[in-house]
């Protein structure tokens, strides 16, 4: 049996580097639990829970989740593969519709629910804050009772970022018609990534607002390179 070498060793497809990316225990959700044990904040984790919650406040009944930009649809960051489009756009489209489902669930048995992106971890003491201002407050942050299901309530043609805009231009173009910033991407057309500055963006986009539901597409500029 010949053993291959390191000099010999085939790439890794886009599939097999995906398969290695850990579930649990990343780098951003270490770096939130450890600043909110040095806040004196004392959790659980992987409680067994709808969507299972990267951390969990039992008395308070508040589930926390770590998003990963790819997995999860950021915005901001999403980067479409070139390869295998139909996979991943089906990929995306069913986990940002089981984190709704999940997140629903955990409101129907009165846990309050907040998810953070992976982004904005990179420094945590704000989520921090956050987080201990959620657990001094008692009212739900999450409702699924005054929410419709995830459906197309209705759709326009926005234009959605150009190579010269910076993060803080698109979150406010990305903010929906109901005004919350709680944006998800459902579906991406094209390949490409949807960082500022970006050498190829997707042609097109389809979002999600987590808090109405609203689900309404974005297409590139047509005086720039695709998003």
């Amino acid at each position: 049996m010949v053993k291959r070498t390191s000099g010999s060793r085939k790439p890794l497809t886009r599939s097999e580097n995906m398969a290695r990316i850990r579930s649990r225990d990343t780098k951003p959700e270490i770096r939130l639990r450890k600043a909110l044990w040095a806040a004196g904040c004392r959790y659980r984790l992987y409680y067994d829970l709808p969507g299972r919650p990267d951390i969990v406040f039992i008395r308070e009944r508040l589930a926390v989740f770590v998003d990963g930009c790819f997995w999860h649809g950021c915005p901001l960051h999403y980067s479409a593969p070139r390869t295998r489009e139909d996979f991943w756009k089906s990929k995306l489209r069913k986990n940002v519709l089981r984190d709704m489902a999940a997140d629903d669930a955990l409101a129907s048995e009165n846990w309050r629910v907040i998810r953070i992106w992976q982004h904005d971890l990179v420094r945590p003491e704000p989520a921090v804050r956050h987080i201990l201002d959620l657990l001094a407050r008692t009212e739900a942050i999450y409702a699924a009772a005054d929410l419709p299901s995830v459906t197309k309530i209705s759709e326009s043609a926005a234009v959605y970022g150009t190579t010269g805009r910076s993060e803080s231009d698109i979150k406010t173009e990305l903010t929906c018609k109901c005004g919350s910033s709680d944006v998800r991407i459902l579906e991406v057309n094209g390949y490409g990534s949807l960082r500022s500055g970006a050498g190829h963006r997707p042609e097109s986009v389809e979002l999600i607002c987590r808090t109405c539901r609203n689900i309404w597409s974005a297409v590139a500029d047509s005086d720039e390179t695709p998003l």
